[in-house]
């Protein structure tokens, strides 16, 4: 019974990993990823992606994700708190009208909060894009917000 039960469970893995296609790097960062990425090709096989992914999650990311070392840089600092979004809300009206002349304290806020290096470079691609952060008068806050990170 029990060999009948592998058996089923071997093979139900075997199955969705058929249906899967292309294998993407979907471990994350990590010493597991970084480890797996020098045996094998970049994107490996499954089986480089499960060990990863384990290796990963037994010896507990928190400090990598944290300090943005073993391939996690560049995560922390498009990290957005509830802050973020709240600064938007509560400072539309200043946030367009700053966005809409290039510059402002709004934006400068913002973009201490988003940690971006450039802020005259983050201004003006806020500006450039107004028509695409600000589509109305009616557009709602989490769209604004949504639209601003994804620039930063």
């Amino acid at each position: 019974m029990k060999k009948f039960l592998l058996v089923i469970v071997v093979f139900s893995m075997m199955t969705s990993l058929a249906f899967a296609g292309t294998v993407r790097n979907n471990a994350g960062c990590g010493v597991g990823t970084l480890l797996m990425e020098t045996v094998g090709k970049p994107n490996g096989g499954w089986i480089l992606q499960t060990t990863a992914f384990s290796t990963n999650g037994i010896l507990s990311n928190t400090f990598t994700m944290s300090t943005g070392t073993m391939n996690c840089r560049g995560h922390i600092n498009k990290a957005v708190s509830i802050e973020v979004y709240e600064f938007i809300t509560a400072n539309m009206d200043n946030l367009a009208k700053d966005i809409a002349m290039g510059q402002g304290d709004t934006i400068n806020s913002l973009g201490s909060m988003l940690a971006v290096s450039d802020v005259d470079a983050f201004a003006s691609r806020l500006q450039s894009n107004f028509g695409e952060i600000f589509p109305s008068a009616n557009v709602q806050s989490d769209s604004v917000a949504n639209k601003i990170i994804a620039l930063s």
